[in-house]
């Protein structure tokens, strides 16, 4: 593997099994370290700094040893022995969790000036953003006897989680698509994608009933699944004393609830554009109507345009160049030296992402299977990783740890600016509206289709807070009467689109989509900018990037002038987004 540029090295984080094993050993003496300081956080300066030190050597390792397991186990989920190191690492994280329990609900019964003296120590630099949170966060940090119960049962908490993982990823055998000449065609997650790319209606219908006849077969296993997991949410923001899951969940990215509605509202109030959007592909695909396995083909491209990996990686690299000589020099690094493990295979996880390691480097799992919406998957994997070295360089483990919102938005950036550059460098007129039409596709799947996402998430939650009892009819039609509500009446919404909630993993990290949202509209603002030229943008940009987690979401995003409490923010998206649908209708008749 080391001499394979398509696939990880893991040599790099652990040589052998070995170093392993004496890692965890080591990781294991810092976690007694941790444990000896309980009780004497409020006698010094010096046993805070101390305890905040072994944490942060322990976070180091425990990272390494994670992603080790991690990555060793997404290579081969049907591997027994890779699985069995997973768990085991799952228990070190819960003994890693446990031992540090103490620290905040500790540290929070200080008096905030004590703490604020704390501050000023000049060791504590370092610390400053950790201890402001628990200062801010005092009243959901319960007592050390409830903060360690609930680090015990962790692992138990992300059971859900796992087993919706494995029975999907491993266990589901789908029915296989049979071409236009007879060839049978074979069904996975990671085919799907493109087969509703596919000019071919017989294909994508195909591959749509496949997908989810399934899902419906196991709609009452997986619906107690995702249950579980909500329950498991409302019932932590009850007890750390948040008014609800979603406000926990947005002031653990650094956001708040306004932002939330700001968004569903925004979305809501500018449908009308998707609704054109869906017309248009009506008239495009010589339909009245669309069915929900059309809205993915792009009705305007000439060519099943497959791109190899080595031509995908240059058109990357090209396209992302006016973010600066150090950017693409660690791109090109990125290529060259393991980081991405590049081709579908069997058993191997689905999707896509990156996994930033402090001491190492970032990590990307690909599922690259020659489409052209691959090498966008790249652009935007790649700016996940790109937010991680350069947070990793600038800060510590503890405060390179930025939260999903914005890292979304960086992944985006990406996507952005690649589109933009494939748009203008291409001169063919048809070519040029495909492009155009594929760009609206991606803002239009992450700004809107996410965000419909997050208002299915919104009513689920709200109603199991309400101490309403769900079945799986139930969330189906939640999830059916929204999907019509977002497409409108231009599109024909078939009846197995009801079980397509089931088909989300995100939904286990409850309200962590919106945040794709957010990012799409953070990242249209931002990429116009660097796109335009704006002296010194680049550089604001990347210092926000090397911000890492050091200052909260909302005002790292404000540092590079975007504001999401404000709805004039969304508007940018939404105007840009009908400048290109009025410039996509311009070419198509001219």
């Amino acid at each position: 593997m080391e001499n394979n540029k398509l696939e990880w090295n893991l040599k790099e984080i652990f040589e052998d099994e070995e170093l392993l094993e004496s890692t965890i050993k080591e990781l294991y003496n810092l976690i007694d370290e941790i444990k000896q300081y309980k009780g004497k956080l409020n006698n010094s300066v010096e046993n805070v700094y101390n305890c905040y030190k072994n944490v942060e050597k322990a976070l180091e390792l425990h990272e390494r040893v994670y992603a080790y397991a991690m990555l060793k186990y997404n290579q081969d989920m049907s591997n027994q022995e890779s699985m069995k190191l997973y768990k085991r690492i799952q228990n070190i994280t819960t003994d890693f969790s446990e031992a540090e329990s103490f620290i905040s609900p500790e540290m929070s019964k200080i008096e905030d000036e004590r703490l604020e003296e704390y501050l000023k120590d000049s060791r504590m630099k370092e610390y400053e953003k950790t201890i402001k949170d628990i200062i801010k966060e005092k009243k959901h940090i319960l007592s050390e006897e409830v903060e360690a119960v609930l680090a015990g049962y962790s692992e138990i908490f992300s059971a859900n989680e796992n087993a919706y993982d494995i029975f999907t990823n491993t266990e589901f055998e789908y029915q296989d698509i049979i071409d236009e000449n007879g060839k049978s065609l074979k069904m996975t997650q990671a085919l799907y994608s493109e087969y509703l790319m596919n000019k071919n209606e017989s294909i994508r219908k195909q591959a749509f009933e496949s997908m989810y006849t399934l899902y419906k077969k196991h709609i009452n296993t997986i619906t107690e699944l995702y249950l579980s997991r909500v329950k498991q949410r409302v019932i932590s923001a009850k007890l750390r004393n948040y008014k609800s899951s979603l406000d926990q969940a947005t002031n653990h990215d650094d956001s708040n609830t306004g932002v939330y509605e700001t968004l569903l509202d925004e979305v809501n109030k500018n449908l009308y554009l998707n609704y054109e959007y869906v017309k248009l592909k009506a008239k495009l695909l010589n339909k009245e109507k669309v069915h929900m396995y059309d809205v993915y083909v792009n009705t305007l491209d000439t060519e099943d345009k497959k791109i190899e990996y080595s031509e995908a990686k240059n058109i990357v690299l090209d396209a992302l160049s006016p973010m600066g000589k150090e950017y693409t020099e660690m791109l090109n690094c990125a290529f060259e030296n393991n980081w991405l493990d590049v081709y579908t295979k069997d058993n191997k996880m689905g999707g896509a992402y990156s996994m930033g390691i402090h001491t190492v480097h970032p990590f990307v799992l690909l599922n690259y299977v020659n489409s052209s919406r691959d090498v966008s998957t790249i652009a935007h994997e790649l700016g996940h990783s790109m937010h991680s070295y350069y947070s990793s360089k600038n800060q510590n483990i503890i405060n390179a740890n930025y939260t999903i919102m914005v890292a979304e938005v960086a992944s985006t950036v990406n996507e952005i600016i690649l589109a933009n550059y494939l748009i203008n460098k291409e001169q063919d007129k048809s070519k040029k509206v495909a492009l155009i039409n594929e760009q609206l596709d991606m803002i239009r799947a992450t700004l809107i289709r996410q965000t419909m996402f997050a208002e299915f998430e919104k009513e689920v939650h709200s109603k199991i807070e309400n101490g309403e009892s769900l079945t799986s009819d139930n969330l189906n039609e939640i999830y059916f009467e929204l999907v019509k509500k977002y497409f409108g009446e231009s599109a024909i919404v078939d009846d197995l689109i009801k079980y397509e909630w089931a088909r989300i993993p995100h939904f286990y990290r409850c309200f962590y989509v919106y945040k794709y949202s957010t990012g799409i509209i953070s990242a249209i603002a931002i990429a116009s900018k660097i796109l335009s030229g704006e002296k010194g943008y680049v550089q604001k940009y990347i210092n926000m990037l090397s911000q890492g987690g050091a200052k909260d979401s909302l005002t790292l995003l404000k540092s590079v002038d975007v504001d999401l409490e404000k709805p004039e923010t969304y508007e940018i998206a939404f105007k840009y987004f009908e400048k290109n649908l009025n410039e996509l209708k311009s070419l198509l008749d001219a």
